[in-house]
This record gives C-alpha cells, sequence and structure tokens, in this order.
C-alpha cells in the first residue's frame, strides 16, 4: 500500500513563541494531520494536535503516533499516543491534543513515528521535525528587551487606566451621593403620597356620601318645588278670588241703603190707597 506524507511549513499558527508546521499524510483509505511546533526549547512543554479522518467506512486497528527527542546522546521515546479499535465513517473523523515535555538536555530535532493499521491496509512513516535548541544570550537579551518594552507599555496603559479609574470612582461616589439624596427625597414623597392617597380616598368616600345625600334632597327639593308652585297657583287663585269677593261684598253693602229706601217709597202709596 502507498503511504503519503506531507510536509508544510509556516502556516502562519502560533503556538507560544514559535510558528507551527502541519503534517499530513495518507494511507489507503484513511488521511491525517499532525500539527507540531516548528521549535521548541528544553524543558518547555509542547502541544501537538493529531486528527486521523476516513475516506470510506473502516474499521481503525492500531494507528500509533510516537513522539522521541535525542536526549544526552541517544533517542528516548517522550510520548506514545494510540488509537485503538476505532470505526470511522465516511467524512468523520479523530481529533487529540498531545502534550509533551521536554527533557532539560534535549536537543537536535524531535522525531514522529506515524504507525496505521486499517482492514484497508498497514503503513508506517518516520519523519523529523521540531528543532529543539537552548536559548542563547543574544536571543535572551532580544527576549528581554521585549519584554520590556511591554512591560513599559502595559504600565504605561495602567497609569492611564488608574487615571481613568480615578475620575470614574469620584463620578461614581458624586452620584452614589446623587443618588442617595433623590431615594431619600423618593421615600419621603412616597410616604407623602401615600397619605395623600389615604385622604384621598377618604375624602372621596365623603364626597360619594355627601352626593347621595345631595341627590336625594335635590330629588325632594324639585318635587317640593314643584308642589309649592301649585299651591302659589292656588294661593294666588284663591287670593285673587277673595279680594274680588271682599269688593264684590263692599261694592253691595254700599248700594243696599239706597235699594231699601226705593221699596220704602213704593209702598208708601199702597198703604195709602188701602
Amino acid at each position: 500500500m502507498v503511504f503519503g506524507l506531507t510536509l508544510l511549513l509556516g502556516l502562519g499558527h502560533v503556538a507560544s513563541a514559535s510558528q507551527l508546521n502541519t503534517i499530513t499524510f495518507t494511507h489507503g483509505y484513511i488521511w491525517g494531520s499532525l500539527e507540531i511546533p516548528q521549535e521548541a526549547q528544553p524543558a518547555n512543554t509542547i502541544t501537538c494536535n493529531f486528527t486521523v479522518g476516513a475516506y470510506v467506512d473502516l474499521n481503525v486497528y492500531n494507528t500509533t503516533l510516537e513522539i522521541s527527542g535525542f536526549v544526552a546522546g541517544k533517542w528516548q521515546p517522550l510520548h506514545t499516543e494510540q488509537i485503538i479499535s476505532q470505526y470511522i465513517s465516511q467524512g468523520a473523523n479523530i481529533t487529540r491534543q498531545i502534550m509533551v515535555t521536554l527533557p532539560q538536555n534535549t536537543s537536535e530535532r524531535l522525531r514522529y513515528v506515524i504507525e496505521a493499521s486499517t482492514d484497508k491496509g498497514v503503513g508506517k512513516t518516520t519523519f523529523y521535525a521540531t528543532y529543539v535548541r537552548a536559548i542563547a544570550y543574544d536571543d535572551l537579551l532580544g527576549l528581554y528587551n521585549e519584554l520590556l518594552d511591554n512591560y513599559s507599555r502595559l504600565q504605561t496603559d495602567y497609569n492611564q487606566l488608574l487615571t481613568n479609574y480615578s475620575a470614574l470612582n469620584m463620578t461614581y461616589s458624586s452620584l452614589a451621593a446623587e443618588y442617595n439624596t433623590m431615594r431619600t427625597d423618593y421615600y419621603s414623597l412616597n410616604s407623602s403620597y401615600q397619605s395623600l392617597l389615604a385622604n384621598y380616598s377618604s375624602l372621596t368616600s365623603k364626597y360619594d356620601s355627601l352626593q347621595e345625600h345631595y341627590d336625594f334632597i335635590k330629588r325632594n327639593f324639585d318635587a317640593s318645588n314643584g308642589e309649592l308652585s301649585v299651591v302659589r297657583i292656588l294661593m294666588d287663585i284663591f287670593g285673587v278670588t277673595t279680594v274680588i269677593f271682599a269688593a264684590t261684598t263692599i261694592y253691595f253693602r254700599r248700594k243696599a241703603p239706597y235699594i231699601v229706601l226705593r221699596k220704602e217709597t213704593a209702598m208708601k202709596p199702597d198703604e195709602k190707597q188701602g
């Protein structure tokens, strides 16, 4: 079976202070990728991402990744990662994240060995990557200067943030004082409002009661006023009648003597004839 291996350098991914390399491989109906750091230092911990996928449905019997380092003049296994008895469907993949701590006296490059065994075939490949070297004095000096520049920027940012914080804290204190004053006023106004609301409810109840009495009295007044109007009319009629009657009485009383005399004068001749 053909085992293909491709090494892709400098993909622009950053792991700590070094670039990452991505190594891809194919074996029969499986494919895989291994993402590893381009450089490392002794005693550091590196992170690798190991992915295995399938072009078709298959069973993985054993896929092994072995990482070794050149330690004290000889190769020494540092980590072994295995994918055992896994069914992978078409288009699916399995990813493992691997962390390896390098010994203090590691040098040269790391050795990566990938072995694959599936129901479609087997294969193996070995490659060397991840250059391991100690940091030289010049590198340390450059790193120190870089850290010093970063510290200066951070200190400047810190001072600016501290100034902003102090201003914001003063504003907060002022707003908190205003808030407390407004809250006190609110409680006072709310208490007054509750008291006024209670008085309003009481006055509304009294008003409704007085309105009922007023309506009752008004109805009685309107009824009495109607009756009084009738009585006034009758009294007016009675008064007019009384005046007419009194005038008639006075009139006839004044006329009565003349009528009597006339009667007496008329009777005298008859008496003489008799």
